[in-house]
């Protein structure tokens, strides 16, 4: 089990590549006609790009704190009475364009890991309603947890260090955990650069480690 959060680095695989239409680009001067804008990649995470933050495998993660969703409160505790969780921690569904394509990509893994006994949800410190837009006009297959105050971000010691302003203060490094029905961690994988993130691929792969 505790060799699963070392066997992501194993697994390669290609990157992911934004799904959504891009905003309208400005024209340029001389054609008039909008400028194309490079696509959006989240590439593999790498044994040299995985850093050693927060808590450890084998811990126990903070099941009290208060995470909203759309219209109500709930906690890692109530949803852990569903069964074992993959957690996803990313910045931002309004302003990362790396954050909303993996939010995207990992919606087709929703029932590959219902198959593995887990259940999928998202965590970023927008609000319900942030999310709850992003997740209506992606057709999201599972739950985004609103971490507003960034207090399970800091339970879990995911805080990225480097944002002490403006608004990505408060956002985690890109993260996936999987956490067992009594709250202990199985897995992880932390990236320590926000443009890298674990593959559909990597994240079974990781499970299935288990």
């Amino acid at each position: 089990m505790f060799r699963a959060a070392l066997l992501l680095s194993s697994v390669a695989v290609a990157g992911l590549s934004a799904c959504s239409d891009p905003a309208p680009a400005p024209a340029t001067e001389a054609t008039g006609q909008p400028e194309e804008r490079p696509e959006v990649v989240v590439a593999p995470i790498t044994k040299a790009e995985s850093i050693d933050a927060g808590l450890k495998v084998g811990e126990r993660v903070p099941l009290g704190t208060t995470l909203l969703t759309k219209g109500d409160e709930t906690t890692l505790a109530e949803i852990l009475e569903n069964g074992p969780a993959v957690l996803v921690f990313t910045r931002s569904v309004e302003w990362c364009p790396y954050c909303q394509t993996q939010l995207k990509s990992i919606n087709s893994i929703v029932d590959d890991l219902k198959e593995r006994g887990y259940g999928l949800y998202g965590l970023t410190y927008d609000s319900p309603d942030q999310q709850d837009r992003f997740s209506k006009n992606q057709m999201l297959q599972y739950k985004m947890l609103s971490d507003q105050q960034s207090s399970v971000i800091d339970g879990f010691g995911l805080r990225d260090p480097q944002y002490t302003e403006g608004r990505a203060a408060g956002v985690p490094y890109a993260s996936v955990f999987a956490i067992d029905q009594n709250g202990k961690i199985l897995a992880k994988s932390v990236s320590g650069d926000f443009k890298k993130r674990p593959t559909n691929e990597q994240i079974l792969a990781l499970i299935d480690s288990i």
